[in-house]
């Protein structure tokens, strides 16, 4: 099959090349008007409206938005579905990715001028690898085109959900330098500063050659949760529910005992009360053996975390064009974006189960002597326990869990790079429009840790019995912990792409409507991972609450491709397009991957097009290469199989342990896709598109998740035998291997509206409004296993993110004169939170409703002269609260609302001033 799908691409590229002697002599059709490359056709061409839906985002819609990130202006496209981003919160790794229909970041992809970039230097098993949007030069941008179909017959692989391509500036000869300051209404931190140049110089046409040169930085600062406490919202919408807790908590907690001396009144001199900021009193029906209530604290670990966290943000883009005569240009384009954040989360948690999977799936005790003069001997004399009852693991110890709230939060530390360098060519020559280019890109990441805690040394020091884990440290105490933490560098990472691609287009003969075209290309790629710790502790996992362990991951593999494209105008107003592509991976073998698409204008008014196509998403390096390794669950959970008697132990709700694994043998995940659409522009200055979009994977890649698993109560009937447990019957780890799992369905319809009224006097009003409405999204979690609907809900806490059923940006823009005023919404469909997600972050076991998001954006602009234009505005000029959310993590480490929707910062004024000086 593999080389009957070889003979099939050679076939097509040798049709096109057979076919330049016949098209030596047909007339040059159109040769004078200029052709473009509209992302998803390799074809340039004349009409910007193709087959295939595209959404455009200028420069200057881009400027009247006020963004001052990619992430911030791809939240306003319907298509792009909870993007699954850490750079809006204070944890993980600074990154953010686009998600294109919900399928994950791994099916979008992402381009910059027409060509990938390096994917996120960190990676992980069943994890993403994709292009982080923090890479993107942001003072270069010209446009940003979306493809809302799949494009695998022209890109390859990533490209099932959709293609972002980001356009820069070309033949750019002026200079300007943009400022731009905003901070919240409320003054609760989360300022922005930025500054950007550009400079051009040369006309390609006048002075054969341009020289562009870009630079933009960015400052935000931190806005701390526990200044908004959005997380306690549930509190009063969910009736029953109280704060996201943990119970690892600071005062801390006696395991054996159930017990935090702090919980008590006559707890003594040594033993802190459960602060209200950041602990909970709960009062169990159990009692001690004299009769009184058990009593424990319990952690409201959000308190500790950030909305925002601190970031620092700089890129730099450059373009030298040389016109070399004959319609022919050479190129070198160079860019480097760098972004730095420093995340803050709530202290390290300290219980058996933060602590490393031994080899025989039990973890340390974290031993406290009882002879410390920290252990609480009187209160629990007083509360009925006898000397006999002290010694609970032997040996003149007892368990505890704890926060280490007096070491501080813990800190990540993230530098985030990528490089990207570009030499090509690109012109007519023989009548062929040719593009090529030799590219070699690099992601490089750094982490640091600060505040973290070994595990070894602590349990050291812990022994020792000078730690307080119930209250205020003297300075042995602090001595002691010092000496435990776990702090400095702990993992470096790069992910590279060299890649030489060419391709060609060319006018073949003249048909009934138009010239047929044909292009033919190849893409020569490479990619490495080299993923790996530099603190061997780290790498083992012995950074007690992280992230488990962090084995070293380098791998590599070779593609290459082979693609073409014809194109047929066959009659008047029907134009018919035809594509093919043949991959072959060093690393799993070949796929051919065909497509078409039918384009009829019968008329000015009216346009109708349709597309349908296969895709593919090759597994990522570490879903192919990475050794066995350990994390957690995203959020806390319950265990419905808790051992008998321990029904409230905190070892049956707490965010478990995961056995990551890959797989040699993972094939390509398959899709097939089509669209339907049609555009009408009845009156002038009106554009209406309506289009039908419907995607179907098979041999999905991923994992079914802790999340997932204890959180459904199919899954967990299902996947039962991969919970794996101590002889106690807590649970030791949740195996979750990446496989190939059953099918994904998904459908619904796009709708994009443009409009423009000239009003006289007045100026003239535009109106825009774009949406995406999903009617359909559903997945196999297995082979062969009924499918789950998760349109219009959260997902399953894991791999699946929120599907909004809808999401539409609607927008005036209002110009007279040298002033301009626009009004924005961009709104989004609240969704379903399930009983068993609801429960595991906030207790009740009821489903919960999400409540829309409806925002305003508001600007003003006005050139007082013609080098300078000042604008002023509010992003959500209305000043609404982002709804509340049970579940804690969609895509972030955010609490209470979903981050990687919405902006957390309320009513946020900001001004810009940009000018002009050449």
């Amino acid at each position: 099959m593999q080389h009957r799908h070889t003979r099939l691409a050679l076939a097509l590229l040798a049709a096109g090349i057979a076919g330049t002697a016949a098209a030596q002599n047909a007339p040059a059709s159109q040769q004078q008007l200029e052709r473009i490359t509209i992302t998803g056709s390799s074809i340039k061409r004349v009409e910007s409206e193709t087959a295939l839906p595209v959404t455009v985002m200028t420069r200057d819609q881009i400027e009247k938005t006020g963004a001052t990130n990619v992430e911030d202006i791809l939240r306003r496209i319907g298509a792009n579905t909870a993007m699954q981003s850490d750079t809006t919160q204070g944890a993980g790794y600074a990154q953010s990715f686009a998600n294109l229909r919900g399928l994950g970041p791994n099916s979008t992809l992402v381009l910059l001028n027409g060509r990938r970039l390096a994917n996120f230097a960190f990676g992980s098993i069943g994890g993403n690898s994709s292009v982080d949007l923090n890479s993107i030069p942001f003072a270069a941008i010209d446009r940003i085109e979306v493809l809302r179909d799949g494009a695998s017959a022209v890109y390859g692989t990533d490209a099932v959900g959709g293609v972002i391509n980001f356009i820069t500036r070309k033949d750019y000869d002026k200079g300007a330098i943009t400022l731009k300051y905003g901070e919240p209404e409320k003054h609760i931190g989360g300022k922005e500063k930025s500054a950007s140049i550009a400079f051009g110089m040369g006309g390609l046409k006048t002075d054969g050659y341009n020289l562009l040169l870009t630079g933009n930085v960015k400052k935000q600062t931190k806005v701390s949760a526990l200044d908004q406490k959005w997380y306690l919202r549930g509190i009063e919408e969910i009736p029953g529910s109280d704060p996201p807790t943990s119970g690892r908590s600071f005062p801390g907690r006696l395991v054996d005992f159930n017990i935090t001396p702090g919980a008590y009144a006559n707890a003594g001199a040594n033993f802190s009360p459960c602060d209200p900021n950041f602990n909970t009193i709960q009062t169990l029906a159990a009692t001690t053996p004299n009769g009184t209530p058990i009593k424990r604290c319990r952690f409201i670990y959000p308190a500790m975390q950030e909305n925002l966290p601190d970031t620092d943000k700089a890129d730099a883009f450059g373009r030298f064009t040389l016109d070399t005569g004959g319609d022919s240009q050479v190129f070198l384009e160079a860019s480097y974006a760098r972004s730095k954040g420093i995340g803050r989360t709530a202290a390290v948690p300290i219980d058996s189960t933060a602590g490393h999977v031994k080899a025989d799936g039990t973890y340390p005790s974290f031993a406290f002597p009882i002879s410390s003069k920290y252990f609480p001997r009187d209160l629990l004399l007083s509360l009925g326990y006898t000397p006999a009852d002290f010694d609970t693991l032997g040996g003149g110890f007892t368990e505890i869990a704890m926060r280490s709230v007096p070491v501080g939060p813990r800190t990540n530390n993230t530098l985030n790079e990528q490089t990207r360098v570009v030499v090509g060519a690109t012109g007519m020559l023989q009548g062929w429009d040719y593009d090529a280019g030799l590219a070699v890109s690099q992601a490089k990441g750094s982490l640091d840790y600060y505040n973290y805690l070994h595990e070894g040394r602590f349990l050291t020091e812990l022994a020792s019995g000078v730690i307080n884990p119930f209250g205020p440290q003297d300075e042995a105490g602090l001595a002691a912990l010092n000496r435990a933490r776990m702090e400095g560098p702990m993992r470096r990472s790069k992910s590279t792409t060299y890649a030489l691609d060419a391709k060609a287009s060319k006018e073949l003969m003249s048909m009934a409507g138009g010239p047929m075209m044909l292009a033919v290309g190849t893409d020569l790629r490479k990619e490495k991972a080299d993923d790996h710790a530099v603190n061997p502790d780290y790498e083992l996992g012995l950074h007690i609450g992280g992230e488990g362990t962090v084995p070293k991951t380098v791998a590599s593999r070779t593609i290459y491709a082979l693609f073409s494209e014809l194109s047929m105008p066959f009659a008047k107003g029907w134009e018919a397009t035809v594509k093919a592509r043949y991959d072959h991976y060093s690393d799993f073998g070949s796929t051919f991957n065909p497509g078409v698409t039918l384009r009829f204008q019968p008329s000015k008014q009216v346009l109708l097009r349709a597309s349908a196509g296969t895709g593919f998403r090759a597994p990522t390096l570490w879903d192919v290469n990475s050794p066995t390794a350990f994390t957690n669950t995203a959020n806390s959970l319950v265990d419905p199989n808790c051992p008998a008697g321990h029904a409230n132990d905190p070892r049956c709700e707490t965010q478990f342990n995961v056995r990551l694994s890959s797989d040699t043998s993972l094939k390509p995940e398959k899709s097939r896709q089509y669209s339907v659409g049609a555009v009408f522009e009845p009156v002038r200055d009106l554009s209406i598109a309506l289009d039908y979009w419907h995607i179907q994977k098979k041999d999905q890649i991923g994992t079914i998740g802790g999340d997932a698993i204890m959180s459904d109560p199919t899954l967990y009937q299902r996947y039962n035998a991969r919970i794996h447990r101590l002889t106690s019957g807590f649970i030791s780890y949740i195996e979750t291997p990446v496989e190939n799992l059953g099918d994904l369905k998904t459908n619904g319809i796009d709708v994009d509206v443009k409009a423009s009224w000239p009003l006289g006097e007045m100026g003239r009003l535009g109106a825009s409004f774009t949406g995406s409405y999903i009617n359909a999204w559903k997945q196999q979690n297995g082979k062969g296993t009924p499918f789950v609907s998760y349109e219009g809900t959260a997902g399953d806490g894991a791999g699946v993110q929120p599907v909004p059923k809808w999401q539409h940006t609607f927008g005036l823009d209002w110009n007279l004169g040298n002033w301009n005023v626009t009004l924005e919404n961009v709104f989004i469909k609240g969704w379903t939170e399930s009983a068993g997600l609801v429960e595991a972050n906030v207790g009740p076991s009821v489903e919960h409703k999400v409540k829309d998001s409806s925002r305003w954006n508001m600007a003003v602009g006005w050139k007082p002269i013609p080098t300078l234009a000042l604008r002023v505005g509010a992003r959500n000029l209305l000043d609404q609260d982002p709804p509340f959310t049970a579940v804690s993590s969609y895509g972030s480490h955010v609490t209470g609302y979903a981050g990687s929707f919405v902006d957390p910062r309320g009513r946020f004024w900001y001004m810009t001033a940009s000018y002009q000086f050449k």
